[in-house]
């Protein structure tokens, strides 16, 4: 009796080509290699934790299965088939749902609103079907409640499961202990009720090698040889990782550091640490939009505060209305929001983490053909902080460090971290001076650290970080520099907001 064929066969590797040239046309060039070697292993039944940067293409390890379930299941007329993404945020699960639309699946967020439209029906029933909605959408608080148990323990959808897919699945370790305890019972709630021959997977764009990574490991129960860990460089190639000293002046706004980039008119979000700093920069743009401009349609903010269609029709507008140039945004924007058109990712003050960092810097520049700025505008007193934290770190082996708080002679509250503890990493980066993309690159264990913790002329990288572009100007006629069609430094030009 000839042997059954398995997906990771090449014969399945054919199949799974041969169903993205016809279903798939907007990907004219196939599967990566990389997805081409790992979707066979989650259409096995095989877990895996993949580790590459933002716009490297994660979601197709659960879109691309799901195809591929509708694709050979049809002429057999069962239709049934389901997957779970646990995601952190709405607007993360809104943006899976649209791409899902893109192969023809149908999506569900299991969210608040959706939950309330759908309150004369029996949700759990349509999902437990696995005929309605091939993609669930579910948060970790949402899947510890006694519906998502029943869910969990049907025979009917527990058959039908093609996989559970945990999204930003660093968030485990930095968001579970204090934060959203919840995140830490998903390998739990996976271990528990997923049964064997489901695919488990974990995807992130920003876990660093060591104690992170083995932390997600533990928490989902990937051990020894149960797991595949598929870990790509993370490095955005076609971004100038910029970071800003703010010197505060006398009489003039903090946020006026933001005009100078937004003058170019090029599409972006600014990336805040808490809901009142949206309103404070909103309202202060407001009052330096151009004449004849209205700010209304010039600006937008996305945080929790805001309705849910509200951050629904900002998340439209990015790519559908050219007037739209700014959106302002907490972290419910930083995770996974897949927006083509924006440019320039700009943080006003800097996030607690540098996995925080790196992820809001991956809503700009989606499409693999245009430059765009990942920046970091930060008070300069902060990165005196952080070099005084990098020089007591070298003395000694801790992992987070404090050093005495700064003195003033006034009674003010302090409002940023630049009195408390940081996260070594975050100050490690903010006080390079080499290169920012190199220790972006060493951070996070990017492959070959031979050539990639070098500097960017050393690197040869088409784009270079603010450090090395200050470096070269030293060197080089600015103009020529800009003109160079080798390298691509965009930074330190004159911006402001309007005339």
């Amino acid at each position: 009796m000839a042997p059954i064929p398995k997906w990771t066969d090449p014969i399945g590797s054919d199949i799974l080509k041969q169903i993205i040239s016809r279903r798939v046309p907007q990907w004219p060039d196939g599967l990566r290699d990389y997805q081409l070697e790992n979707i066979p292993r989650v259409l096995a039944g095989q877990n895996i934790l993949v580790f590459t940067a933002t716009g490297d293409g994660k979601s197709s390890f659960y879109d691309i299965p799901l195809l591929v379930h509708r694709v050979v299941r049809k002429p057999r007329l069962i239709s049934a088939f389901s997957a779970i993404v646990v995601t952190p945020t709405k607007g993360l699960a809104d943006s899976i749902i649209h791409e899902a639309k893109e192969f023809g699946l149908s999506g569900f967020s299991y969210c608040h609103d959706n939950i309330t439209k759908y309150r004369n029906t029996d949700l759990v029933s349509s999902i437990c079907s696995c005929t309605k909605w091939q993609l669930i959408c579910v948060d970790p608080e949402r899947l510890a409640t006694p519906e998502w148990t029943t869910i969990l323990r049907d025979k009917e959808f527990l058959k039908n499961l093609v996989l559970f897919c945990v999204e930003e699945a660093h968030l485990i370790r930095s968001w579970g202990p204090q934060f959203r305890p919840y995140f830490e019972f998903i390998g739990a709630t996976a271990r528990g009720f997923i049964p064997e021959g489901v695919s488990l997977v974990g995807l992130s764009a920003t876990c660093a090698p060591g104690p992170d990574t083995l932390a997600i490991c533990h928490s989902l129960g990937m051990f020894g040889d149960s797991y595949h860990l598929i870990r790509r460089s993370n490095e955005r190639t076609n971004m100038q990782v910029i970071v800003d000293p703010l010197r505060r002046k006398k009489g003039v706004s903090k946020y006026a550091k933001i005009l100078e980039y937004l003058q170019s008119g090029r599409k972006a979000v600014i990336h805040v640490n808490t809901i009142p700093d949206c309103y404070d920069i909103y309202e202060f743009l407001w009052n330096h939009v151009p004449p004849g401009t209205s700010p209304l349609h010039r600006m937008q903010m996305y945080h929790s505060l805001c309705t849910d269609d509200y951050n629904r029709e900002t998340f439209d507008l990015i790519d559908s209305d050219s007037k739209l140039q700014v959106v302002i945004a907490t972290v419910a924007f930083t995770l996974g929001i897949n927006r083509k058109s924006i440019l320039d990712s700009i943080s006003f003050g800097f996030p607690s983490t540098l996995d925080e960092f790196w992820q809001a810097k991956g809503r700009a520049g989606r499409a693999p053909n245009v430059i765009c700025r990942g920046i970091a505008i930060v008070p300069e007193k902060n990165i005196d902080h952080a070099k005084a934290i990098v020089r007591a770190y070298h003395e000694s082996d801790s992992t987070s460090l404090s050093v005495p708080k700064y003195k003033s002679k006034k009674k003010t509250k302090q409002t940023d971290d630049a009195t408390s503890t940081m996260d070594i990493g975050k100050a490690l980066f903010l006080a390079e001076e080499t290169c920012l993309t190199g220790n972006i690159n060493e951070h996070y264990g990017n492959p070959p650290l031979e050539i990639s913790r070098l500097d960017c002329k050393q690197a040869g990288r088409k784009v270079y970080c603010s450090r090395c572009a200050l470096r070269l100007l030293y060197h080089v006629n600015r103009r020529h520099l800009l003109g160079n069609t080798n390298v691509q430094a965009c930074g330190f030009g004159y911006w402001t907001f309007g005339n």
